[in-house]
């Protein structure tokens, strides 16, 4: 296999990270500040009233991504001052960056090693961060100047000759003379966000309260209640304005008054201002359907709370807003918009693989840190989300051989459905007082068949009985082991997303069970029961053996002599069987056509093979390898759901392949295109995302994850000859590095 680095700069063919395009204190809405900020943003929301606003222009047209970082990790927001771009980032190694604004060039990297907050600043030369402490960093060298040991787990914000941090908890808040670090004052005040100053105060906001001190002294001016607030306060013409979990809270900012509220869950929205207006994102009530929420961004005049217009939208919601003359701009999880300040109106928006953290608008280009990535977004020519690109690299077609080598594999997608046997055995105590049945009805699972599974516990006694289970009544998640493959299913009840305590979405059923026990007493004479069913919409479905087994203790619920009640337990086995299915006719072949090579002082190696071709039965199938390399024990950092979770990769002209987790595939979830390519009927990285997380290995210590290959559900189908580069950030103790692989389309008859 022919190897080289994928990642050298900004290639056409190193694009998967997209899924789509790819102050003072006076008055901080006013124009005479906002326009010192046309060339730079130098702080988190553009100055230290967060209001987000500058007269800078930022990108029209579509937005294009001219360039990206080769860094990983956090989502910081940048902060842009003398044509240079500072961010923070990383894994395991975290860091802060200075890039070239214009190209993209780094400049420097000042370890940390801590995690770094997203509100960073800059001003007179010197880059302010908070993680454990407070670190001021020369601008133009990246060399640490002082550091104050402070606990500033919740930010920082400079103003002027100051510089405020919070941290959670009961505090500290503490003013630190910007030039070296010495401390003006503390207060131990409860803060969930990074302070916020103007008109002479420091405004902090915590679990239920929003505090108002002198910024000179310290001293609290005053207090009043609101709900739990996600992000900052902002302070613009003489108010405060605070987003919260349940509401949009507008204060007077000189004596606390409150002055309006508007009902909404805002809690992780960062608010905009300018000219009098208020722009924000969050999600509200449907004024149409009762208990139906909807996700939108509004315009609200700053003096009387009145709505000027909403817009809503699916991906929109909680988000970070930054506001232009002409323009607002909204990141939310995983997509940035452009809406028309006027009107409200979705310009254009892109959607990215990764969370987008809080952007900066400076001289007609938006930057935005995407999973620690920084990105410069300028404007496009008009086709938002459209960006080309060449297919590199592809095989070589006079390699040998010419096609690739499928691995054994017995893993058919189901999409000509199984065929199922079962059997079971139920157990009772001799003398319990109760029937319990149990049948598993259905002989093939397929888009038009399913099986399902009833269990039912009926009280012949003259007294109620009792038991308790988890989540949700009566009688749990029933789940299927496969114990060959260490492989399991998750048979699918209403009752699911009936509980309050069972985690669901329809791309990975259950996700998560609170861990609490519930109680069900039978009366005399009544039957609980419940019925469970397996089809082509249970998540990770393939053949093999699965065993269950289900049971509990029943007692009497008002005692009975001190007895400690009668068993049941059910037991058996399903097997599911892709004997008579049809294989198909290969539609393309796969090729690993690169993968990116790691450095030596990385703890790990990855591996990547096709097992299964794209047929017109069923989608491609890859494995991907992991293995520790070094001498010792060892912790590795991901992005995303080891090793890479649902991913999409960017071919030539708009072109993307999708990653499926394998266990969380459906083939109901899959649909064939008239082509013959298999498409998801969602958008998995939106769909199916986890935090970032650590994992250790021991020495030659390895694991496997596989993935189902599918097309975009919004381009054209594959063609011969493309190729779809995917990528991950990974990070160790000595070294953050990004590992990805291309994979190329072949015709089967090339």
């Amino acid at each position: 296999m022919r190897r080289r680095s994928l990642l050298a700069g900004a290639t056409a063919g190193t694009a998967a990270l997209f899924a789509g395009c790819y102050g003072g204190t006076g008055d901080p809405g006013g124009s005479s500040d906002r326009d010192e900020l046309a060339d730079d943003w130098p702080q988190f929301q553009a100055d230290a009233a967060h209001t987000g606003a500058t007269t800078a222009t930022g990108p029209d047209g579509g937005g294009r991504v001219r360039w990206w970082s080769d860094t990983w990790g956090l989502t910081a927001a940048p902060v842009v001052a003398d044509g240079t771009v500072y961010v923070g980032s990383g894994l395991r190694n975290e860091a802060v960056f200075a890039f070239d604004r214009t190209t993209g060039e780094r400049r420097w990297r000042a370890s940390i090693d801590e995690d770094i907050e997203r509100a960073i600043a800059v001003g007179d030369g010197t880059v302010y961060a908070s993680a454990g402490g407070v670190y001021a960093i020369d601008a133009e060298s990246g060399e640490e100047e002082w550091t104050d040991r402070t606990d500033t787990t919740r930010g920082l914000v400079l103003d002027g000759e100051s510089v405020y941090t919070a941290s959670g908890g009961g505090g500290p808040v503490v003013a630190l003379a910007a030039d070296d670090g010495e401390r003006r004052w503390r207060r131990d005040v409860h803060t969930l966000t990074a302070p916020t100053v103007g008109d002479g105060r420091v405004f902090v906001a915590g679990n239920d309260d929003l505090v108002a001190l002198d910024a000179a002294t310290g001293d609290t001016e005053w207090e009043m209640p609101i709900d739990r607030a996600g992000g900052p306060p902002t302070v613009a013409d003489g108010m405060v304005f605070t987003a919260t979990r349940g509401a949009l809270f507008a204060h007077d900012a000189a004596t606390g008054e409150r002055e309006w509220t508007i009902e909404g869950s805002f809690r992780g929205t960062d608010v905009a201002a300018i000219d009098g207006t208020l722009y924000l994102a969050g999600r509200q009530e449907d004024d149409e359907e009762d208990d139906a929420w909807v996700s939108r961004a509004l315009a609200v005049d700053a003096a009387t709370g009145d709505v000027e217009w909403r817009r809503d939208d699916d991906g929109l919601g909680a988000g970070s807003v930054v506001v232009t003359d002409e323009t607002v701009y909204v990141a939310t999880r995983y997509r940035v918009y452009a809406l028309d300040r006027a009107t409200g109106e979705i310009e254009w928006w892109l959607r990215f693989e990764w969370p987008v953290g809080s952007p900066a608008v400076a001289d007609g280009t938006l930057y935005a840190s995407v999973g620690g990535r920084l990105l410069a977004i300028e404007s496009g020519d008009g086709r938002a989300g459209v960006w080309t690109a060449d297919a590199e690299p592809i095989p070589d077609r006079d390699a040998t051989p010419a096609t690739p080598s499928y691995a054994e594999s017995d893993f058919p997608f189901g999409m000509d459905g199984f065929d199922v046997d079962a059997e079971w055995d139920v157990a009772v105590d001799e003398d319990a007082p109760v029937d319990v049945s149990f049948a598993i009805e259905g002989d093939r699972i397929d888009a038009d068949e399913r099986v399902s599974v009833t269990l039912a516990v009926t009280n012949e006694g003259d007294e109620p009985l009792g038991f308790s289970t988890g989540a949700p009544e009566p009688f749990g998640i029933f789940r299927l082991r496969d114990g060959d493959q260490d492989h399991g299913l998750v048979a699918w009840t209403p009752a699911y997303e009936k509980s309050g305590h069972v985690h669901t979405t329809p791309h990975r059923g259950v996700g998560m069970v609170n861990s609490i026990a519930l109680s069900t007493e039978i009366p005399p004479g009544v039957t609980v029961n419940e019925t469970y069913a397996l089809s082509d919409e249970t998540h990770g479905i393939r053949p093999g053996t699965y065993e269950f087994s289900v049971g509990n203790v029943l007692t009497p619920a008002e005692g009975r002599n001190g007895h400690d009640g009668w068993e049941f337990q059910v037991t058996g086995a399903v097997e599911l069987a892709a004997c008579g299915r049809d294989e198909g006719d290969i539609v393309h072949d796969l090729a690993v056509a690169d993968e990116v090579d790691l450095p030596e002082d990385f703890m790990g190696e990855f591996a990547v093979d096709v097992l299964e071709p794209v047929t017109d039965a069923h989608p491609s199938l890859i494995e991907i390898t992991f293995e520790n390399v070094a001498d010792e024990r060892s912790l590795i950092a991901s992005m995303r759901r080891w090793p890479f979770g649902s991913y999409v990769g960017l071919g030539p002209e708009g072109r993307r392949l999708v990653l499926l987790p394998a266990e969380t595939f459906a083939p109901g979830f899959v649909d064939r295109t008239d082509a013959g390519w298999w498409e998801p009927a969602f958008l998995p990285h939106e769909s199916i995302a986890r935090g970032g997380g650590t994992t250790a290995y021991d020495p030659g210590e390895t694991s496997t994850a596989r993935f189902v290959v599918a097309a975009h559900p919004e381009t054209d189908d594959p063609r011969d000859g493309d190729g779809y580069t995917f990528e991950q950030g990974f990070g160790d103790d000595d070294v953050d590095v990004t590992w990805g692989f291309t994979l190329s389309t072949l015709d089967p008859d090339g």
